[in-house]
């Protein structure tokens, strides 16, 4: 099966298809037409040949009124025809009737002169119907009645109707040609149909008045038998079927030997090419465009396939470079991440710490981010808090980050506000800051002896704060704040300050948590964070985070991570009373 269906995906045989889809098409209108003026000829040659027998007919049927006729009737018919023979009607040998016997001998004689001029037109070839007859207007000429009729069967059977035989018309067809032409809505003196309603042989039927004395007074029927045509027609189609379908056939056959020659040999010189090069991976020893003839599509196929094994060798080197120098950069990113997370601070170290708990995670979007936080002592009862975001993303943010965390640090260690600390970083980042990179961060002094917190918020999100004895849960603390880092350099930094009670908790994080998106575009947002914390509040600080990554996680799902996101969860229990011991 799948030979088969490969060798009519061949291009040769899709080719010679369509060639014989269109010959086949063109032979057929071709043949339409023919038979189409073959028959109109046919047609028009027996139809004009029966319009003249019925003008002759129609003539030689002109030979009395035919309403006084029909009043004699056949019993009168007979009646003369006795007298005559015995002799009881005379007649004057100079043609001359006596007065009160020549209408019935006219009508008589009229009848059987009739009957002598009709009869011969039965040895035309194919008249098969021959009637004189007037239509009875009373039945809306549903029947007539007839004045001479002979009709021929298909069986060469015949009979011959009496004079004033009342007859139906079985045709809806002959009916309206009768009225038509008897009522007079009909202006030419005969008209024609081309086939017999419900008659057992093809058949044209002519209807033509009778006139006598300028008064119609009769319709003549004609009908002749185009059986002899249609097998002509017959004949003809058989004979142009044949000669189409062997012209259509020996052009296949040409066809296909000349696309063999010239579109199939050369095609498969450029498969072969193709495959040999695919396989061998180098430059063939001579040109392929010089070997595949002249037709221009294959022969420009065949010069894309020598320029692309010249192109594709010389490229080779800088490929095998390109994917040095990309693992090259890979291992470097690698190690620039493992570097970037082995300076975060480590929630390990304060473990020996009553006064407080904290738990921290970054998650870059990247292999390095640009967000940050740190927690350290700038003496034994002050701890810095501090998370940042870096405006941009990837290796320049994350030099950017490490700078401005040191300078973070390196200021906070000396005496100061946490405004005048992010001011003095601000001042030495902006010097030399021609991206036009900023941050946001907020950093926070908190006094583990009496639990006051001074702060400053340079553009950063606002933290979640939960208060131990409201038992309200977490919520977000609207505070003072200032511009984002080196966004607006002249524009002063504030602090504000704050009080955190044992048992209450605080929550830093990056934008990174709240504008995560699903894949219909909806931000995680404030409120689902709020929802999350609120969950369980008796967990740990890094339970607490862990619960919150996995939140955002879920309501991403397969959308990709759009920025950094970072956390930092700070508890604060104060300094607790120690029992004294049994040696005190």
């Amino acid at each position: 099966m799948s030979s088969i269906v490969r060798f009519l995906n061949r291009l040769s045989v899709r080719i010679i298809t369509t060639i014989v889809l269109l010959v086949s098409l063109l032979v057929v209108i071709i043949c339409f037409f023919a038979f189409q003026v073959f028959t109109q000829t046919m047609i028009r040659e027996a139809v004009k040949f029966t319009e003249e027998i019925a003008e002759s007919a129609s003539m030689g049927a002109a030979t009395c009124n035919y309403q006084e006729l029909l009043e004699l009737g056949q019993d009168g018919l007979a009646e003369v025809d006795a007298g005559i023979e015995y002799g009881t009607l005379k007649i004057d040998r100079s043609g001359l009737f006596l007065p009160n016997e020549s209408k019935e001998v006219n009508l008589y004689y009229s009848y059987y002169n009739l009957h002598n001029r009709i009869m011969p037109y039965f040895t035309m070839k194919d008249i098969t119907h021959l009637e004189v007859i007037v239509p009875d207007p009373d039945t809306h000429y549903l029947k007539y009645a007839a004045i001479f009729g002979l009709v021929i069967n298909s069986d060469g059977s015949g009979h011959l109707d009496d004079l004033g035989d009342e007859k139906t018309i079985e045709s809806k067809k002959l009916k309206n040609l009768v009225e038509s032409l008897w009522n007079g809505t009909e202006t030419d003196d005969y008209i024609i149909d081309y086939t017999s309603e419900g008659a057992d042989r093809n058949e044209i039927t002519v209807c033509r008045r009778i006139y006598y004395q300028k008064e119609a007074t009769g319709l003549l029927i004609v009908k002749r038998s185009i059986d002899n045509v249609v097998k002509s027609w017959n004949r003809f189609v058989i004979g142009i079927s044949v000669i189409g379908g062997s012209l259509v056939l020996i052009g296949t056959l040409l066809m296909g030997v000349y696309l063999r020659i010239r579109i199939g040999k050369p095609l498969r010189k450029v498969t072969m090419e193709a495959n040999r090069f695919a396989r061998a991976n180098e430059v063939a020893e001579h040109r392929l465009a010089g070997h595949v003839g002249n037709i221009t599509e294959i022969r420009g196929l065949a010069e894309s396939i020598d320029k692309m094994e010249e192109d594709t060798m010389k490229n080779m080197d800088e490929i095998a470079q390109m994917s040095r120098e990309s693992e090259r950069i890979e291992t470097e990113l690698s190690l620039a991440a493992s570097l970037q997370v082995s300076v975060l601070p480590k929630s390990e170290r304060f473990s020996d710490r009553e006064e407080f708990d904290v738990a921290a995670l970054m998650h870059p979007a990247r292999e390095i981010g640009g967000d940050f936080y740190d927690f350290f002592f700038i003496d034994d009862t002050h701890l810095v808090l501090l998370i940042a975001d870096v405006s941009d993303k990837g290796v320049g943010a994350a030099f950017f980050m490490a700078i401005s965390k040191t300078l973070l640090k390196a200021r906070a260690s000396m005496i100061g506000s946490p405004a005048e600390i992010v001011s003095f970083a601000e001042e030495k980042l902006s010097e030399e800051n021609e991206q036009g990179m900023f941050i946001t961060a907020w950093l926070g002094i908190v006094d583990l002896v009496t639990g006051e917190v001074k702060a400053c918020n340079a553009g950063h999100n606002y933290p979640a704060l939960m208060r131990a004895d409201t038992g309200e849960g977490y919520r977000i603390e609207k505070t003072e704040h200032g511009p984002p880092i080196c966004f607006l350099p002249d524009m002063q930094q504030v602090d504000y300050e704050f009080r955190m009670n044992p048992g209450d908790r605080l929550f830093l994080y990056t934008d990174g948590v709240t504008e995560a998106k699903n894949p219909k575009g909806a931000r995680f947002g404030n409120a689902r964070m709020i929802e999350a914390l609120n969950e369980d509040r008796e967990i740990g600080d890094e339970s607490l985070i862990l619960r919150l990554k996995a939140a955002v996680d879920r309501f991403a799902g397969e959308e990709p991570q759009y920025d950094d996101i970072s956390m930092v969860s700070f508890t604060y229990h104060g300094r607790r009373e120690h029992a004294p011991s049994e040696e005190e």
